[in-house]
């Protein structure tokens, strides 16, 4: 019996207990409302902080088109310099680069210039990977954000005690860009590679980040221009150096025939001077060497001795092949090689090649602003992944917890004072 009236009393109070609660409904209802008030309102004083994913874009085929025209005239002024001869006089020039100061200024582009041993062959083309890359290195500086931040106001002035604690932060904000690559395909044997490039950012304003970004594009694009052009006429300025340096040599190789003709030519008097007196002496006027003739059917062969003394062809014939050397107007007619290297020092003359490309690079198609695009941001299409807020469910359960204890609490005091007033 003493069991059975434990589990009635408990069935009671649990009975109580519940209806103690419905009858304190509204002020619980009244708890969790102020614990989801005192949430949203603590959430709108925190920042709306986000991680921005910007991805890097090439250009495409319709863009690079444009330079078509440009890259065959450097693809023919590649395949005319591709010869042998420029090949075996790369080994020459590239001897004589490490020795000349004032070309220091040229050693960015001779890099890649004598990279497979041709010069004019080693102009590079204008390729999408080419501009990407230029546009990588200029964000990597870091330096850009920097002028965009400031551009923007991404940072407020106003926060810092002077331009020293500011200028800080600028660039501690900037250097807080990540620049990350992926590889989204690759070829079967592993040599080619295609990277996804994207700008990973932090912070809690997404409009003015977009600003920063089209400053950044922009102005990325600008620079990126601006260092094409400075290191195709790099290029072109060591090039103009290289044929300057080749039409010496070639000069040097045609006054040396020249000056080796002289001297054999006075050799060559000087032999048969002598030769002509020993003839005199000897009173040999005609040519006396031996001269042995086989004959057949169909042909005449002669064997000539010509190890016999040149003296025995006679004083008539020396002096006669002295009178006409003596006599000769035109020289190179006389030089073997002479007229190999002339062609050669006229060919490099009147080769237009690098007159043609700088005529190229002063075009509307680089000169224009607007028309000039290295890469490009996906402003529009940047993602941005926001924190995630803390959910009203949370609060609500506090809420309604406290609002439960509220109740129970108060309920039993209230009982408390009604049977301490009973007793009294």
């Amino acid at each position: 019996m003493v069991e059975n009236s434990q589990i009635d009393n408990q069935e009671i109070n649990l009975i109580d207990l519940m209806y103690t609660l419905w009858k304190g409904k509204w002020k619980i209802a009244l708890v969790v409302v102020i614990s989801l008030l005192a949430a949203i309102s603590h959430q709108a004083t925190m920042t709306n902080s986000f991680t921005a994913i910007t991805e890097i874009k090439p250009i495409g085929s319709l863009e690079i088109n444009k330079y078509r025209a440009f890259n065959n005239m450097i693809i023919n002024a590649n395949a005319n310099a591709s010869s042998e001869d420029n090949i075996s006089y790369v080994d020459e020039l590239t001897t004589k680069i490490g020795k000349i100061s004032q070309l220091e200024q040229y050693n960015s582009s001779f890099s890649f210039l004598i990279e497979d041993h041709t010069i004019a062959g080693k102009i590079p083309k204008v390729t999408s990977l080419r501009l990407l890359k230029l546009y990588l290195d200029i964000l990597g500086d870091k330096s850009v954000f920097e002028d965009a931040i400031r551009s923007v106001n991404l940072l407020d002035v106003s926060q810092y005690n002077n331009d020293q604690e500011f200028n800080e932060a600028v660039i501690r904000l900037a250097s807080s860009v990540k620049i990350s690559s992926s590889i989204i395909s690759a070829n079967t044997g592993g040599d080619l590679e295609t990277f996804n490039y994207t700008i990973n950012f932090k912070h809690d304003d997404a409009e003015k980040w977009k600003s920063v970004l089209k400053y950044v594009d922009e102005y990325a694009n600008k620079i990126a221009k601006k260092n094409l052009l400075e290191q195709y006429s790099n290029t072109l300025s060591f090039l103009l150096e290289e044929k300057g340096y080749r039409l010496e040599d070639l000069q040097v190789k045609i006054n040396n025939f020249l000056i080796d003709y002289e001297r054999d030519v006075s050799d060559r008097v000087a032999y048969l001077k002598e030769q002509s007196e020993i003839a005199v002496k000897l009173g040999i006027a005609k040519n006396t060497i031996e001269v042995q003739t086989f004959g057949n059917q169909n042909a005449m062969l002669s064997n000539v001795k010509t190890d016999s003394p040149f003296y025995l062809r006679g004083y008539d014939a020396i002096n006669k092949e002295i009178e006409l050397i003596e006599l000769r107007d035109d020289k190179k007619a006389f030089i073997p090689g002479l007229f190999d290297v002339e062609k050669k020092k006229r060919a490099v003359e009147q080769d237009q090649t690098i007159k043609r490309i700088k005529l190229a690079l002063q075009s509307d198609l680089v000169s224009d602003n607007q028309k000039f695009v290295a890469a490009s941001l996906s402003v529009i299409t940047t993602r941005f992944k926001y924190k995630d807020n803390k959910t009203l469910l949370l609060p609500a359960l506090i809420g309604l917890v406290l609002g439960m204890f509220y109740v129970i609490i108060s309920n039993a005091f209230q009982s408390y004072r009604v049977k301490g007033k009973k007793t009294n």
